[in-house]
């Protein structure tokens, strides 16, 4: 069985390949969130999917049903499919939406980078999302990791934070040495969502965009997110202002973030109780549902 399935070939002008994946790097939904909003915007094309039996243990990521009076209605698998863009932008665009794989990360590597040689991908960007101890009060925090000493200069004049990190890493640090070693240079942004606030962080993946979009150069419109970050921003606000806990956890963030000029560790384990983190996230996902029911 190929472990590639394409469903068209198209002919690509030098396209850049932007990566999301579900997992341990997709903290606050930054990189899976990001990289929908871009294929729903731009109305990018499906083409091609890798297969998931050879990469993945199933039981983890197991498939999704919809089952009506005792009838399956419909059968969803989870996916790592490529998407294209062509003629629309300043450069064609090739987007992967897919999951952290959880085996053979060689060799998955080595097919995702025969594929992007295939389309003579000149450059490839790797979305990520972290929890950081950052107020949402303060501009969005992005962070670069770059495999090749000629992109420094392009991320520090992007006003990027050059990461600083010693640990476990995730399939786009792997993906961003092995495309080293071929001479395909890439870069992995990070969009630093604070820690009190885990539920889908919708100002954070609007800044790890813009952040893409001026590297690129490619004029892709987020004035749509631009809004929904906002408003986002906004819901977070008004529940902070009813919380007066809360509100003096985050005022002991900014201190401590204006004092450093970066983000850092503060104060006690008990001055950010899980149950704020909870209701945060039960706050946020009760508007989501609301808004549905209007629309």
């Amino acid at each position: 069985m190929d472990e590639i399935t394409y469903y068209e070939t198209p002919v690509l002008n030098q396209p850049y390949l932007i990566a999301g994946f579900e997992g341990w790097p997709n903290a606050a939904d930054v990189s899976t969130f990001s990289i929908q909003h871009l294929v729903d915007t731009l109305k990018t094309k499906k083409f091609a999917s890798i297969t998931m039996e050879n990469f993945y243990q199933m039981s983890s990521n197991r498939p999704t049903a919809i089952i009506k009076d005792g009838r399956l209605i419909e059968l969803h698998h989870p996916g790592n499919h490529f998407y294209y863009l062509k003629d629309k932008l300043d450069r064609d665009l090739i987007l992967f939406s897919g999951i952290e794989p959880h085996l053979r990360w060689n060799v998955f590597a080595d097919l995702f980078l025969d594929f992007a040689t295939r389309f003579a991908v000149p450059r490839m960007f790797t979305l990520g999302g972290t929890y950081d101890y950052i107020p949402h009060t303060h501009p969005t925090v992005v962070s670069a990791l770059f495999n090749h000493e000629d992109l420094r200069e392009e991320v520090i004049e992007a006003g990027l934070n050059l990461t600083e990190y010693a640990g476990p890493i995730s399939i786009h640090t792997f993906l961003l040495e092995a495309a080293k070693k071929r001479g395909l240079k890439a870069i992995s942004l990070w969009g630093h969502a604070p820690q009190y606030l885990q539920a889908r962080n919708i100002k954070v993946a609007y800044g790890v965009l813009k952040k893409l979009d001026e590297l690129m150069k490619t004029g892709i419109d987020l004035s749509r997110l631009e809004n929904a970050s906002s408003y986002f921003n906004e819901q977070v606000n008004d529940l902070v202002n009813q919380d007066p806990k809360l509100q003096e956890v985050i005022n002991k963030l900014e201190e401590a973030y204006q004092k450093s000029g970066r983000p850092i560790p503060f104060g006690k384990k008990e001055e950010s109780k899980e149950d704020k983190v909870v209701y945060i996230q039960a706050f946020l996902k009760r508007q989501e549902d609301e808004e549905k029911k209007e629309n």
